[in-house]
This record gives C-alpha cells, sequence and structure tokens, in this order.
C-alpha cells in the first residue's frame, strides 16, 4: 500500500508568520508558509534524536527555533528554524527533569519552557537549554488528570486548561490561570463548574489577553475576554471549511488571525479573531504521500508512477519496498507544471505521459521527471481536447487518450503527433459518455471505459468496433460510473468500478469472473476507486482516494494478489476488541463469503478459527457460480488481555477442487484493558479523544469506530466514557 493523509495535533507560529504543526500521522514537524505553501519537513519514526512516536504540542521562541512533545516518546526536543536538532530532554518518569506523556508546550519572553506533564498531573518549567527549574500543580488530588493545552500571556501569567470529563473533578474542563512561577489566581469554563467548556485542548493569548480554547468534543474554538465572558464561538461541527471534526491545536497573531488545526479534517484552519469568520484552510502533502491518487503506470526498472492530483504532481515508487523515490509538478499552466493531472502512462524507453486534464494537454517527460514536450489545447479538433483523462501506449510506443467531454478516443506517435479518432456522444456501439480509462492489449486491442453509459467498449487499434459489455447496477458484471481499465498478462480485463467502490474482473470478452475490494478504509477495502493497473505477476494495484467518515481518508494505492477460484473470499467481524471483565451486551459476529467459481458443484467442509482453535464448523453445498454468506456468532473469553488471529478456513469435500489456499482472514481481536481503544497497552488521552470524536455514533453511523464502543451494545455514549475514566491511567 502506498500513500495516506497528513494529521496535525499542536499549531505554532514564528514572527514570520510561517506555521508549524505537529503532524501524528506523518510522524514529523511540518513547516508552511502564511499561505499555506509547503516549505519543509522533518522527522521520522522512532525514539532516536530528532525522531517521534507522536509529536504533540509545539511551541516557537523569539530566536525562531521551535520545541516539540512527543507524548510515546515522554520527551521535548528543540530544533532550529532550519529543523537542525539542538537539545533533547527528559524521559518517561516521575522525578525532577523527567516527564509521563508531555502534550502542551509554551515559551515565555524570557526563554523558559513550559511543559504540559500530563502524565504526572504538573507543568514543568525549563530553561531554554532544557535544564530543569521547578514544577508546579493544583493542590487538590486529581486536578490535572487530563491536562492538555498551555499558554502564556505578554504579562507572562500561564493559562493551563483540563480535558477531563469526571463529574467529581470540580476543575474538570477548566481553564486555570497561574503566576509564571506556577502561583494558582484563577479558574474557569469547565462544564461542570457552569461553564461552556467540555473538552478543552489547544491554549492561545492575544496582546489583548483574550483567550481562545479549542474544545474539541464541541467541535468549536471559544474566545473568552480577560474578564473570563465567553465573546464568542468559532467554527462548528463538520467537516466543510469553517466547521471542525476535532480542533485540538490553536494559536493567533499580531494581525488579528486566529489558526486551529484540526487531525481528523486534515487541516489547519484559518479565521479572523474579531468575527470569528472563516478566511482559509492550510494543509499540506508530504513527498512520497497522496491527495487523491489517479493515474498509474509501471516502468520496466521495478517502479511505479502515480498522479497525486489534489497536489498536482507525479510521484514515482520502488514497486517491491513502497519507497518514495522522486516527485515533480507544480500548480499551474507553464512546461512541466499540472492542472488536475489524471491519466498516466510509460513508454517503453522509459518516458512518462500524463494527461494534464484542466490544461487540456499531454505532458511528456523522462524517467526522471524532465520535461519533454508537451501538445494539445481546448478544442474539438484534430488534437485538442476537452479534458483528456485517461491515456495509455500500444507495443508500437502509439498514444491513445480518452477526451472526455469531447466523448472520444484520439491516437497519437510517441512525439504526439495526430494520427486519427474515433467516437461521438451517444449510447450506440462505438459511442461514448464520458470516456475515461484505457488500455491497449500487446495484439493492439483497445479497451475504454464509458463511464456515463456504464459499459466497457473494445475496439481495433484503429478504432473499428468489436464488443461492449456492462449495464448500470451494483450486479456481478454491473457497473456504477467505471473508470480505470487494465489488462492481466492472460488478457483479463480489470474495471474500477468507482461508486461501487469495488472492481471486477472480466475475461477478453466480456465475461464476468469475479470481484474484489468492498467499501471501507480498511486493507483490502476501497473508497473511491479511479485506476487500476496490473504487473507482470498478476498483482492488481489500485489507486483510491476520498474522504470515507469523519477523520478517515484513504488516499492510497491499494495492492490486491491475483485471484483463482477461491472458496473462502472474503470475512468480517462486526467487533475487532473486547476488554478485560467488561461483559458484551451480544456476541461477536463472525461473516464469510464462500463462492464456487469452479466447473462443478461442490461441498465444502467449513471452519472458523481462533488461532488454532475451531470455534464453529460447518458443511456448506453450492452450485458453480454460487456464492452464500455464512455467520456464526462468537463469545469471546474475557477473563484476561490476549490477541486472537480470526480466520475461516475451507476444506474441500467433493467436487471441483478449489485452485487457491482457501483461507479468509478475519483479522486480529483484541482482550485490551478496559478503555485501551487504539491498543497501545496504556488508557491515556488518545483513548477518550478516540470515543469523543464517535460520540454518539451507531454502526450505521459515519465516525462509528467498533474498538470506541467498550461494552459492545452498538452505540458509542456516556457509558464508554465512564469506563475509559474508569480505567484512565492503567498500562501494561
Amino acid at each position: 500500500m502506498f500513500g495516506g493523509p497528513s494529521s496535525p495535533n499542536g499549531v505554532a507560529l514564528d514572527g514570520s508568520g510561517n506555521v508549524y504543526v505537529a503532524d501524528s500521522k506523518n510522524l514529523a514537524v511540518g513547516k508552511m508558509a502564511a499561505d499555506g505553501s509547503f516549505l519543509n519537513m522533518w522527522g521520522s519514526q522512532g525514539a532516536g534524536p530528532g525522531q517521534f512516536n507522536n509529536p504533540l504540542g509545539i511551541a516557537t521562541d523569539s530566536s525562531g527555533n521551535f520545541f516539540v512533545t512527543d507524548s510515546v516518546n515522554s520527551n521535548v526536543q528543540k530544533f532550529s528554524s532550519t529543523g537542525a536538532l539542538l537539545v533533547s530532554w527528559n524521559s518517561n518518569g516521575t522525578s525532577n527533569g523527567l516527564l509521563v506523556h508531555p502534550q502542551g508546550i509554551a515559551v515565555n519572553a524570557s526563554g523558559y519552557v513550559y511543559v504540559v506533564d500530563q502524565g504526572n498531573q504538573r507543568v514543568g518549567i525549563f530553561r531554554n537549554d532544557g535544564t530543569f527549574t521547578k514544577y508546579f500543580r493544583l493542590g487538590a488530588i486529581g486536578n490535572f488528570t487530563l491536562a492538555m493545552g498551555i499558554a502564556i500571556d505578554l504579562l507572562g501569567f500561564v493559562y493551563v486548561d483540563d480535558a477531563n470529563t469526571d463529574a467529581r473533578d470540580g476543575f474538570a474542563g477548566n481553564v486555570t490561570k497561574f503566576t509564571k512561577n506556577g502561583s494558582f489566581v484563577l479558574s474557569w469554563g469547565g462544564a461542570n463548574s457552569g461553564g461552556t467548556l467540555f473538552s478543552p485542548q489547544g491554549l492561545a493569548v492575544d496582546n489583548s489577553f483574550n483567550v481562545y480554547v479549542a474544545d474539541s468534543l464541541a467541535s468549536r474554538v471559544e474566545k473568552f475576554a480577560s474578564n473570563q465572558n465567553l465573546i464568542m464561538n468559532i467554527g462548528s461541527p463538520g467537516t466543510t471549511p469553517g466547521h471542525f471534526s476535532w480542533p485540538m491545536g490553536v494559536t493567533v497573531d499580531n494581525q488579528g488571525n486566529l489558526f486551529a488545526s484540526d487531525p481528523l479534517n486534515f487541516n489547519v484552519q484559518q479565521f479572523s479573531t474579531s468575527t470569528g469568520f472563516y478566511v482559509t484552510s492550510l494543509a499540506y502533502q508530504r513527498l512520497g504521500r497522496l491527495s487523491t491518487p489517479y493515474g498509474a503506470a509501471f516502468d520496466d526498472s521495478g517502479n511505479i508512477y502515480i498522479v497525486d492530483q489534489d497536489n498536482d504532481r507525479v510521484q514515482k515508487f520502488n514497486i517491491l519496498t513502497g519507497n518514495y523515490l522522486v516527485a515533480w509538478g507544480t500548480p499551474g499552466n507553464l512546461a512541466g507544471q499540472f492542472n488536475g493531472p489524471s491519466g498516466l502512462a510509460v513508454d517503453r524507453n522509459g518516458n512518462v505521459y500524463i494527461a494534464d486534464s484542466n490544461n487540456n494537454r499531454i505532458q511528456k517527460f523522462s524517467p526522471a521527471g524532465s520535461f519533454i514536450n508537451a501538445w494539445g489545447s481546448l478544442g474539438t479538433g484534430n488534437g485538442q481536447f476537452y479534458n483528456p483523462t485517461g491515456i495509455a501506449i500500444d507495443s508500437s510506443n502509439n498514444i491513445y487518450v480518452t477526451d472526455y467531454y469531447n466523448d472520444r478516443v484520439e491516437k497519437f506517435d510517441s512525439n504526439g503527433n495526430f494520427i486519427l479518432k474515433w467516437g461521438a456522444t451517444g449510447t450506440a456501439n462505438g459511442l461514448f459518455n464520458g470516456p475515461q480509462g484505457i488500455a491497449a492489449s500487446p495484439s493492439g486491442i483497445v479497451y475504454v471505459s464509458d463511464s456515463g453509459n456504464n459499459r466497457v467498449e473494445k475496439f481495433t487499434s484503429s478504432g473499428g468496433f468489436i464488443t461492449s459489455w456492462g449495464t448500470p447496477g451494483f450486479s456481478n458484471g454491473q457497473f456504477n460510473f467505471p473508470t480505470g481499465i487494465g489488462l492481466d498478462s492472460s488478457g483479463n480485463v480489470y474495471v474500477a468500478d468507482t461508486s461501487n467502490s469495488r472492481v471486477e474482473q472480466f475475461a477478453d470478452n466480456g465475461t464476468f469472473l469475479t470481484t474484489f475490494g468492498s467499501f471501507g478504509p480498511g486493507y483490502g477495502q476501497l473508497a473511491n476507486p479511479e485506476v487500476v493497473i496490473v504487473d507482470g505477476s498478476d498483482n492488481a494495484y489500485v489507486t483510491d482516494s476520498n474522504i470515507l467518515t469523519q477523520g478517515n481518508a484513504n488516499d492510497r494505492v491499494m495492492v490486491f494478489a491475483p485471484f483463482h477460484d477461491t472458496a473462502a473470499k472474503s470475512m468480517t467481524l462486526s467487533k475487532n476488541t473486547a476488554y478485560v471483565s467488561v461483559a458484551l451486551a451480544r456476541p461477536v459476529l463472525l461473516n464469510v463469503t464462500v463462492s464456487n467459481y469452479g466447473l462443478s458443484n461442490e461441498i465444502f467442509w467449513l471452519k472458523f478459527l481462533a488461532n488454532t482453535t475451531i470455534i464453529g464448523q460447518q458443511n456448506i453445498t453450492l452450485s458453480t457460480g454460487q456464492f452464500q454468506i455464512v455467520s456464526f456468532s462468537w463469545q469471546p473469553n474475557i477473563g484476561a488481555r490476549a490477541a486472537y488471529n480470526i480466520t475461516s478456513q475451507v476444506q474441500h469435500v467433493s467436487g471441483d477442487p478449489n485452485l487457491a489456499n482457501n483461507i479468509a482472514i478475519g483479522g486480529l481481536f483484541f482482550v485490551r484493558f478496559r478503555g485501551d481503544v487504539n491498543g497501545d497497552c496504556k488508557v491515556d488521552i488518545v483513548d477518550l479523544s478516540t470515543i469523543g470524536s464517535s460520540f454518539g455514533t451507531t454502526p450505521s453511523l459515519p465516525g462509528y469506530k467498533s474498538a470506541a464502543d467498550l461494552n459492545n451494545d452498538g452505540v458509542i455514549n456516556i457509558v464508554d466514557l465512564v469506563l475509559v475514566s474508569g480505567s484512565f491511567g492503567l498500562s501494561c
């Protein structure tokens, strides 16, 4: 699998207005200019110098250095403005100078660094070089249980918030103000004490001493005056501009702008501090990450090229390792720039051709991304385009392009000289309604996905119509807006059935063979498959884009192994997590799809296994071409922590033997500490946040996460919050 989105936690500004984000998806720090253009990124996964396992809080000093807390590595790292590591301090512990799950961080005018030491329920003060000075905390035991954000005003007063929702804690949800030495001044805002804050996370203070609080659970930022009166709410729940899913970091500049990070919406949003109006969104993609991947193609050197459409660039990866190699392209209409690129193909010499759709042209590059030439312009004449989309190359290096809005295919030589065209608007044989994907076989046969007509059309290399197949629908052999098309070594045709979130495989005459993929974010699942290409070993690579649910985007390339006659096709679990001593309200439902695409009727012996233990079994009889979903209810042992590998195994009894290994993998089922939602062997703010982000959802609603449903009652509600709060702080 290639790709995936970024996810900003903390956010900070330097004196030049550059924006720094602690990026928990890329495990790095990203730097953007004030206009959102990507400048740089530092860091990788790990616990070594300059590495991160969960970068969370971030702050800058007057010299342009930036400081980052890592809640998993339990440390603070200081970097120069160019990303050079200057110093790192602290490790997991309770003694002076040590931290446990540090969260927010702030630097005062004198250069002292204040760190929210959440695991020790205190705030640490350090010199700029990491030398420990002192700690302070609230006096009552249990306060600062979930201290998160921290900010410092012009006079040096320190503000700390507590995201705890425990009704027994009078400071839960509050913002508390201290002197620079940690003496208590006042506290306000928590819902438990009659305020409006539910789960505050990030904090900021402007030059007029107004306080801004990112309230994650309420999906908004609240602005308070210096007298603690609420002035306004900024933002509201949602995924569109001006809305939040889980606001976390917040900072303000001297020009009246507020910047709030939202890791579940994958962006930083800018608002006016005076009006609360939305201004713009800032987001970036690290090299090697994808945003709406589209066209893809292999070269003969073991590499894959992928069109990164939303970033107007092309990226190159090694097929075997998935490692990023090189990228090129920026937004624009000059040579080497792109505007919504889509299709991609590679010729026998390794040259790369890109359908630069919104610029209505084809661009040709060397394997390293050097521009060679371009052809095409907006129009209906020979060699012109109106949104060229798909591109394919035959064994003679001829180029075929689907001209989407002109409803035709154009053929060129490798230098862009026009050869011929075919097609027009319509539904009859040889006509098109928005053609997209295109593939050329070694024998010169051309296949086109006629998206608007929900069919595939087959032509000679000169455009002579041969046959077509497909109708609108959801059944085998039907389509719901097919796009990409690819061919395997046997000449079978693979079609990305985009709006059905699957890929269908056909013989070259259109006979349906099989389908794979289903809607979802998991391995083997797809949201919006656009292009499918097949390598020499018949592995299918599918570009998959689009937001699935709140806080969940695919934006990746998924690789599928070749299909034969597989009896156990797929397996699902209604839930993948239980918790020690928390009784399940209902059993775990295991569903396995078994099929018979062999040459005769078949009898199977189906077994369900947890690790190597059989937990259920039965006989299944299927006719040729038939499939069936078999269900089994399982009550796992919840007496102790455990991990079960859930599989189904089919043993041939009689009939046509299966060709594949007849095992379907359901996945891992975990019995964890009560409240350990993400399975990292501790119950902390991450688990609470996960439950909060899914609060009120059921399995039929977007945003539902089965692991957050602690008691498996089918709804994520206050019971789950109580359960996780009762276990807070447990670890292996």
